[in-house]
């Protein structure tokens, strides 16, 4: 369903291979996200961009058992809700 892409991917300033590096969080507002998110920070050797990448990829099963999910969620909060209206 989620699987995690482990080689470093391009750059996606210089599109270089195989060049992006783990960079260290700078702030608390990095540390924060880095924590909380499947986000981590990276830095090019090659022309020294530095941003945020993500390493998990969701493949196309995942997407639809989201959205089918959702969907199911919206359905059962819509009926529910009509309920209680009826009841009180």
């Amino acid at each position: 369903m989620v699987s995690r892409n482990s080689k470093k991917t391009k750059c996606p300033s210089c599109t270089g291979e195989s060049t992006l590096r783990n960079s260290r969080a700078r702030s608390t507002k990095e540390r924060i996200i880095k924590a909380i998110t499947w986000f981590e920070l990276y830095r090019c050797k090659k022309c020294g961009w530095r941003g945020w990448k993500t390493n998990i990829v969701l493949e196309q099963k995942a997407i639809k058992k989201i959205i089918i999910y959702t969907l199911l969620m919206i359905i059962t909060a819509f009926v529910v809700y009509n309920l209680l209206r009826l009841v009180v």
